[in-house]
């Protein structure tokens, strides 16, 4: 995933992944899928998943499953060869601007009902704009409502804990602290500026 910070554009960003897309697919032999800006028609990397089946629910219903049929893909990748070698699976690569990953976890073992609250919680399913949401669930106890926000200055991380507590308590549910699973813009930039003064 390539975001432009700072001064960079998603032109660039763009650009970068169809040439990281190009050598995975033309050097390494693996099929790589475009999205976002890098992709002519702006396609979604959740709808390529869907299409290559990896929200589909393994044999528990628990958890999901990202496993290819390697004789042939559902969807022809943009660079790279089809059928997959097994042992390298595919790439989805694209460019957006910057997205938060945002983490929720329920006390819970059911995992019907916090896939409900995170249905409402997306904007897909009329929640939260620029947000998309999927349950999963972390152990027996802990179903976590995981989260990208697509436009982390209009909804961020708390915003959607205050929608979570809201719907959870209406299912009798417990609700611990959201976390970012990785760094927020402003610490990337940060973190890249204090790297390259040591250069």
């Amino acid at each position: 995933m390539f975001h432009p910070l700072a001064r960079a554009s998603l032109g660039e960003a763009a650009w970068l992944a169809k040439v990281v897309a190009c050598e995975l697919g033309t050097t390494f032999q693996v099929p790589s899928f475009l999205y976002g800006a890098a992709h002519e028609e702006g396609r979604r990397a959740d709808a390529i998943r869907r299409e290559l089946g990896y929200f589909k629910p393994n044999f528990g219903g628990n958890q999901w499953v990202g496993r290819l049929n390697p004789e042939s893909l559902a969807l022809k990748p943009d660079e790279g060869p089809d059928p997959v070698d097994p042992t390298k699976g595919v790439v989805v690569t694209g460019a957006t601007p910057w997205v938060d990953s945002f983490n929720i976890p329920i006390f819970s073992s059911d995992l019907a009902a916090v896939r409900g609250i995170a249905r409402r919680v997306s904007g897909r399913g009329g929640g939260l704009p620029s947000v998309q949401v999927m349950a999963l669930a972390h152990n027996e106890t802990v179903v976590e409502v995981a989260c990208y926000l697509l436009d982390p200055n209009k909804v961020g991380g708390d915003r959607v804990q205050v929608e979570v507590e809201r719907l959870a308590k209406e299912e009798g549910m417990t609700v611990a602290k959201g976390y970012f699973t990785g760094l927020s813009q402003e610490n990337t930039i940060r973190t890249y500026l204090r790297l390259v003064s040591f250069v």
